[in-house]
């Protein structure tokens, strides 16, 4: 076949690369020899006129010119996957769709929606990759990023699922012992991405309280801060949808009745300029669905 009409195939190559880095490991996916890998992306740098990696006998490193092509390319296969969509018989959905969730989410309610949506469309597999840190969405290869809180990439498409409330928890122990301790002098376990050393609260007529404090326990993990509140630790802000359990068996119990954290929006993000594939298009429709039937705390 000429290389005219295999262009398509050294894309996908080349995203492969990008997404495994490694040669070695693309080969293995594609049941081909290591040099074939090899020769296709030397092909698409011949003909680009540029050197896209940089290759060691560990691994491959995109070049500045390989992340610059690498959104192009998958935008490219995205329309590829589009068109043979239109032009196909229509039937089931089908494909893999890869998204990127939140620790705490992505373990527990949302994985709940993905499970329904391949048990209603067996032909579809996902790759479900849990992450809580900032992503940049071309790099990774996903076709859509669920996220708590602001979605800091002004390109992509962002629409709100839901808003979860948030409150100050604690074990009913240390809410008897903390009695006479105003509340910012608490041991406080804080969430790094969203409270830090500030605490921000609300009361019920809208004004706004704000304090720094010393944490206790600072993580980026929303389940080691839920352990350390558990074991009585301090108090943490988290969100109702997380403790309705501990909060139903008097595990965890509401220390400040009349105070509330600002509410979170729960995001889905997807990459802009393009048509996606049907299969993503309605994914993303179904998890819109399922948050408004089960995580319903939209403005």
């Amino acid at each position: 076949m000429s290389i005219r009409f295999d262009r398509l195939s050294l894309m996908e190559t080349f995203v492969r690369v990008a997404d495994r880095g490694s040669l070695s490991q693309v080969a293995r996916d594609l049941g081909v020899s290591q040099p074939s890998v090899s020769r296709q992306l030397a092909a698409l740098e011949t003909r680009l006129g540029v050197v896209l990696a940089r290759r060691t006998t560990h691994d491959v490193t995109l070049t500045p010119d390989g992340l610059a092509l690498l959104e192009d390319a998958r935008r490219m296969l995205r329309e590829w996957e589009t068109i043979e969509e239109r032009h196909t018989e229509h039937g089931a959905l089908k494909g893999v769709i890869r998204v990127i969730a939140p620790v705490a989410l992505g373990q527990s309610l949302f994985i709940r929606a993905a499970a329904q949506f391949m048990k209603d469309h067996p032909d579809v597999s996902i790759e479900w990759r849990l992450q809580d840190s900032v992503i940049r969405f071309a790099e990774e290869g996903c076709d859509c990023w669920l996220k708590v809180g602001p979605v800091p990439d002004e390109t992509l498409v962002v629409r709100e699922l839901a808003r979860v409330e948030r409150m100050v928890v604690g074990t009913h122990a240390f809410n008897t012992t903390r009695q006479t301790t105003a509340i910012k002098d608490l041991d406080w376990l804080t969430l790094g991405p969203f409270e830090g050393n500030r605490i921000e609260l609300f009361n019920t007529a809208g004004d706004t309280t704000v304090f720094s404090v010393k944490p206790k326990l600072a993580s980026d993990n929303i389940l080691a801060i839920h352990e350390a509140c558990l074991h009585g630790v301090g108090v943490a802000i988290l969100p109702r949808w997380f403790i309705a359990d501990d909060l139903a068996s008097g595990r965890l119990v509401d220390i400040a009745p009349d105070l509330r954290a600002p509410k979170l929006p729960v995001n889905l993000a997807l990459a802009s300029g393009s048509r996606r594939p049907a299969r993503v298009e309605r994914f993303c429709e179904a998890m819109q669905v399922w948050c408004r039937n089960n995580l319903i705390e939209t403005e």
